[in-house]
């Protein structure tokens, strides 16, 4: 499930970083209480934009975070293996800098 990747990837990055809710909320530029809910049992339904600013803020992108299991240590990374798949990462990458611009 989303929600619960999204959580267990982004404890362990604050963790890694010894980070705190509120650090976090600041570096990303969302609400405190956005990231207490999104790491909450419950979990938030997080927009795309919200997910971007936090994946953002370490440095990552907003599709490293919902991949189940990442390693804080060493984030997934996509490696294309055709003309095919390259174009699309790049229209993919150039979609999620259209929507980080979008507000």
């Amino acid at each position: 499930m989303p929600k619960t990747v999204l959580r267990q990837n982004l404890k362990a990055l604050m963790d890694k970083n010894a980070e705190s809710q509120t650090a976090l909320g600041r570096r990303a530029k969302v609400g405190q209480a956005t990231v207490g809910r999104i790491l909450s049992s419950k979990g938030e339904d997080s927009g795309v934009e919200t997910v971007a600013k936090l994946a953002k803020a370490y440095g990552l992108e907003a599709w490293q975070l919902l991949v189940a299991g990442m390693d804080p240590s060493n984030p997934p990374v996509l490696q294309p293996v055709s003309k095919e798949e390259r174009a699309l990462y790049d229209r993919l990458r150039a979609l999620m800098n259209d929507m980080g611009k979008m507000k």
